[in-house]
C-alpha cells in the first residue's frame, strides 16, 4: 500500500495542509521542533494506530488553539484504493467512506510499520521491549490478536490479586492457559517470519546474527501442556512472589551473533543496524503473509550510523518496493534517492 494524499487541521503544530506523496522513498528534512515527527504521528494515526508518545488523545490537538477540531484524511493506492477520515475529539474516529472502523480492521488494510530513536532499546532494552515489536507485527498479521492479548493481560491481573489475597487460582488458570497457547503459537510464527526477514537486509548485516523466542514456560512443543505444566512447576516461586512466573508475559526475543548476545559483542552503530533489521524483517513478513507492501515512518533512522551503514540501508529500502517516510535534521547522505520535503514551524515544503 501507499499514501497518495494526506489532509490535515488542528494537529499538533502542523499548518493546515493537503500533500500529495509518490511512491518510493520521502526525506522529510528539518530542525529539532519543526514538525517532522508530528508528520509521522499523523501517518501512525491515519493507519490505525494511536498516539506515539502514548499521551491522552486530546494531546493530539493543535498546540497553538487546543479547541480547535482535529481532522486527518489520507487517500490509499495499491493492493487497494480507499479514503480514511480520522476525527479525533474525546476519542479517534476513522471512517472508511461512511461507516465508522475499528484499529483492529484498518491496521490489516494500510499496514504500517514505525522505528522511532528509543528503538534502539529493542537490542539493549528489557525483554517489555522486545515484546512489543512481536505483539505489533501480530497485531497486524492476526487481527483479534490485540484483544486475546488485552484478555490474557486482564486474567494475569486478576491471577496475581488471588495470589495476594490467598484465594483459588483454578479459575484464572483454565482462562489463561488457551490464551497463552494461542498467543505463545502466533508469537512463534511471527519470529519465523522476522527471522526469514532478515536474510533480505544483506549489507546492513553481518551474516550469523539469529533469533529465537525464548518462551515464559518449559519449552515444551504442546504449548497448552507446556502452560500447564510450567504453571505448576512455578506454584512456590509464584506463591513466594505473588506474580505470576509462567506465560507470555515472561517471553523475550534473544538475539545473538555466534552464540553470543548482540548487545555484548555489537558496538552501539552496530546494534542500532540490528534493531533496524528488525523492523525491515517485520515488514517482509507482512508483505509475505498479508500480501501488501507495508508503509514504513522512520523517525531519525540515520542518527548514530556511520556514512557507509547510512548508505546501505538506504540501499536495502529501495530494494523493498515500499513506500518510506523518513526523518533527520541532517542531510544523511550525499544523495537521497527520493523526494525531500523541508518542514519549519510546522510547515511542509517540497525541496
Amino acid at each position: 500500500m501507499k499514501i497518495s494524499s494526506t489532509q490535515w487541521e488542528g494537529f499538533r503544530n502542523l499548518k493546515p495542509r493537503r500533500l500529495e506523496w509518490a511512491e518510493g522513498l520521502h526525506l522529510l528534512l528539518g530542525p529539532n521542533g519543526s514538525g517532522k515527527t508530528n508528520i509521522l504521528e499523523a501517518f501512525h494515526v491515519l493507519t490505525g494506530w494511536g498516539s506515539l508518545r502514548g499521551e491522552r488523545t486530546a494531546d493530539l490537538r493543535s498546540w497553538t488553539d487546543p479547541g480547535r477540531g482535529t481532522f486527518l484524511s489520507a487517500s490509499f493506492d495499491g493492493e487497494d484504493s480507499l479514503e480514511v477520515k480520522v476525527g479525533i475529539g474525546a476519542r479517534i474516529v476513522a471512517k472508511k467512506g461512511g461507516s465508522s472502523l475499528r484499529s483492529s480492521q484498518l491496521r490489516p488494510l494500510v499496514p504500517s510499520l514505525i522505528f522511532l530513536p528509543n528503538d534502539l532499546s529493542l537490542v539493549e532494552g528489557s525483554p517489555a521491549t522486545r515484546r512489543r515489536l512481536i505483539d505489533r507485527l501480530c497485531a497486524l498479521l492476526f487481527p483479534v490478536y490485540a484483544l486475546r492479548l488485552h484478555e490474557y493481560g486482564r486474567a494475569l491481573r486478576q491471577r496475581n490479586a488471588s495470589v495476594r489475597m490467598g484465594r483459588n487460582l483454578a479459575a484464572t488458570a483454565r482462562v489463561m492457559a488457551p490464551l497463552a497457547a494461542w498467543i505463545w503459537a502466533c508469537r512463534l510464527t511471527a519470529v519465523d517470519l522476522i527471522r526469514n526477514g532478515l536474510e533480505e537486509g544483506e549489507g546492513l548485516l553481518p551474516p550469523g546474527v539469529m533469533l529465537e523466542l525464548k518462551r515464559g514456560g518449559r519449552g515444551l512443543e504442546d504449548l497448552h501442556l507446556d502452560f500447564w505444566e510450567s504453571l505448576e512447576a512455578g506454584q512456590k516461586q509464584e506463591r513466594a512472589t505473588g506474580v505470576c512466573p509462567v506465560g507470555p508475559h515472561r517471553d523475550d526475543l534473544v538475539i545473538r551473533f555466534q552464540e553470543r548476545d548482540v548487545a555484548r559483542c555489537f558496538s552501539r552503530g552496530y546494534r542500532r543496524r540490528v534493531a533496524i533489521a528488525l523492523l525491515l524483517s517485520s515488514g517482509w513478513a507482512v508483505e509475505r503473509k498479508m500480501r501488501r507492501k507495508p508503509i514504513l515512518l522512520l523517525d531519525e533512522v540515520m542518527a548514530e550510523l556511520d556514512h557507509e551503514g547510512r548508505e546501505q540501508l538506504i540501499a536495502v529500502l529501495l530494494r523493498t518496493g515500499w513506500q518510506v517516510f523518513a526523518t533527520t535534521a541532517e542531510a544523511c547522505t550525499p544523495d537521497w534517492p527520493g523526494r525531500v520535503w523541508s518542514v519549519d514551524g510546522g510547515r511542509v515544503d517540497e525541496g
